[in-house]
């Protein structure tokens, strides 16, 4: 971790990476979602560098991840479509 450095942009506009350097989490339950488990999700530890997206508008969005820390880079870019909620 101390080598980490990333960054990310949502529809080319950069957001704000928190760092962890090994803090316990807790994982929130998402229905549907097998990963998620339990009632009320479950405890662990988490490290690296995190975002949280703000909510978005209906639409089309693109979501920009860099990141390297000594000889590993990542990159990924995400294609994001959010529906319409319904009243």
């Amino acid at each position: 971790m101390a080598s980490a450095t990333g960054s990310a942009a949502l529809d080319g506009k950069r957001l704000d990476a928190e760092t962890y350097r090994g803090e316990p989490i807790q994982i929130g339950r998402f229905a549907g979602s097998r990963a998620t488990g339990g009632d009320s999700g479950f405890n662990t530890i988490g490290c690296g560098l995190w975002i949280q997206l703000p909510p978005l508008e209906p639409g089309a969005h693109v979501l920009e991840i860099r990141g390297e820390s000594d000889s590993l880079r990542v990159s990924a870019d995400y294609a994001l479509t959010v529906d319409a909620g319904r009243g």
